[in-house]
Order: C-alpha cells, then structure tokens, then sequence
C-alpha cells in the first residue's frame, strides 16, 4: 500500500533532515511524491547525501505552522522534535516545547486548512515504560514519567483530541529502535559498536549487555509510515497509535554479536561491565496491530540489516 496520488498533493515531513526523515523523503521523492522537507537549519550531510538530485522543496524554517500554511500538504509526516532522552532530561522545558507544543500546534495549523491533510505523528514505544519480559501492546499501560517520554505522550494526547473532536485524519506511531545505512547517532546501540569498529577498538556494553531492545530497519519503517498516512482518514486508524517495531528482541549483547559477525569481526569481543543497573532495562513492544488492520509486516531481519549497513558502510562514512 502506498501513498494515494493526487493532482497538486504534496508531502510535508517536518524533521526532514534527521535520519529517518532523510531516508522518507528520499523514498517518497524516488516514487514521485513531491515532498517538502521542513527543518531547522541546513540540511543534514545524510539528506544531502540521499536526495541531493532530487527535485524536494527545503523549508529551512522551524516554524511547522508557517510551513502548513505555505505549502498547504495534503499529508504530513511529523518526525520533528527532541529524540534523545538524556538530552530531554537535562532541558525537560526544551523537551515539552520540541515535542508537546510543537505537535498541538502544528495540529492546529492542519485543522485550519481547508481540508485537513492526513497526518502520521512520531511517537515512541518508550512510553509503556519496562514490559516485563513481554512485547508490549497498545493497549498496555502508558508509564510515562521522564521528559521525553511524557513529552510524546501529551503529543498523543493533542493527536488523539483532534481526531476525536475534529474528525481530522491523524494517527500515531510508536516507533521502536529504528537502525540502518548512514545512522551516526552514538546514543543509539549499532552505530556506537561500528563507530568503535572503525576507530580500531572494541564496543563498550553497560549494564551487563542485558538490556533488552527489538531493532526495526528503517526501511520497515518508512513502509509502516507510509501505510498509516494512506489509511489516516480510516475510521479504524484515525486517532489511534500503532506499534511500528521489529522483532524478535535481542539483549544488546547479542545485537553487539551480530553487528561483530557482519563486520568480519567473529573473534572480537566487547568490553562488557556491570556498572549500570539502569541500563539492564526490557523494553520492547509488539506490531500485531498494524500488521492485522493494514497488512504491514517486517521484511529486513537484522542479520539482513547489518549487511545492508556493510555493503553501503563506505558512501555514508
């Protein structure tokens, strides 16, 4: 399933130069979606990288309402805000503003138009918070106490009251661990063991390598994405969030194996301590739902991944 084509469509992705929204435009453009990518400042080296001949329009703008306005989409992919946690904890009033505020206005901008555009909000499977060993699902408990996370949840909030008051075609994802080609965010597991790859040393685990994650290719992402908004105005996914996450879950020990192995690295070993309770977290949530309502279903095994970051390690290096 893909975007509907229409006469004078046109995407806006807010966020557009981060590393999943590089990888968006760069699939809806090479499809022939016309796209406007909103960002804060310069385009980032990977969407530069990515969508450099392509004809994509850049809001260079931070201001997502002036872009609505502007631009008039008719879907929009809200990917813009503060995605790192310890960065959200040390600047809470940053968070709320970057992920609360920023949402419910730009909601309020689409409920301005003169027909609303489908939209996807970025959400994060964070929010249930430790799942006890077992895959969450949507209708678990939100334990949103951080931040960031609270930050997400009361973005939910505003989507959830716009569609139910508004009827507006807006749906959430609650992403999980999205990894692939030209990710450099060391914050996140796969890119921290390659960066210790490539400067000749080994990974560094916390928290006894314990700490349990499922990784979704961004590619499986950007296809859920795409699902969504093209079903945004369906009276079962209006207003509601949907898991969008790989599977199965792996320990980050085992996630540094795997990326090891794919590197030509079998005898390395990381480093692994045992200073960090906080990091032995189990945090993963289940797709069920997206993949019952709309068909979407995973197709990179993260085997399958990590080859895919090998064979393309050098041209986003």
């Amino acid at each position: 399933m893909e975007i509907r084509r229409a006469t004078g469509m046109t995407c806006l992705i807010t966020g557009a130069s981060g590393f999943i929204g590089s990888w968006l435009a760069e699939a809806l453009t090479a499809s022939g979606v016309p796209v406007v990518a909103q960002m804060r400042g310069a385009p980032s080296a990977l969407f530069t990288r990515l969508v450099a001949e392509r004809d994509i329009t850049i809001h260079s703008d931070a201001d997502i309402a002036a872009a609505i306005g502007k631009h008039q989409p008719t879907t929009v992919f809200h990917l813009a805000g503060m995605s790192q946690i310890a960065q959200a904890n040390q600047n809470p009033v940053l968070a709320y503003e970057a992920n609360a505020r920023a949402a419910w206005t730009m909601l309020d901008a689409l409920r301005r138009m003169p027909e609303p555009a489908r939209c996807v909000i970025a959400s994060t499977d964070s929010l249930y918070g430790e799942t006890g060993g077992k895959a969450a699902v949507e209708g678990d408990p939100v334990h949103a106490t951080g931040p960031y996370e609270t930050s997400k949840h009361m973005a939910e909030l505003a989507a959830r009251s716009f569609a139910a008051i508004y009827g507006m075609p807006v749906t959430i994802a609650r992403l999980g661990n999205v990894y692939g080609p030209g990710d450099a965010n060391g914050a996140r597991i796969i890119p921290s063991v390659l960066a210790a790859l490539s400067a000749g040393s080994v990974p560094q685990l916390r928290g006894g390598g314990r700490a349990v994650r499922s990784l979704l290719h961004v590619q499986d992402c950007i296809s859920g994405l795409r699902m969504l908004a093209d079903a945004a105005d369906r009276p079962d996914v209006r207003g509601e969030a949907f898991n969008l996450s790989g599977t199965p879950a792996f320990t980050t020990a085992e996630i540094a194996r795997f990326a090891l192995d794919a590197f030509g690295q079998p005898d390395a070993q990381p480093t692994i301590t045992d200073d960090a309770p906080g990091e032995t977290s189990v945090k993963f949530s289940d797709s069920s739902k997206l993949q019952e309502r709309l068909g979407w279903m995973p197709e990179w095994t993260l085997e399958a991944g990590l080859r895919d970051i090998r064979e393309t390690w050098e041209s986003f290096r």
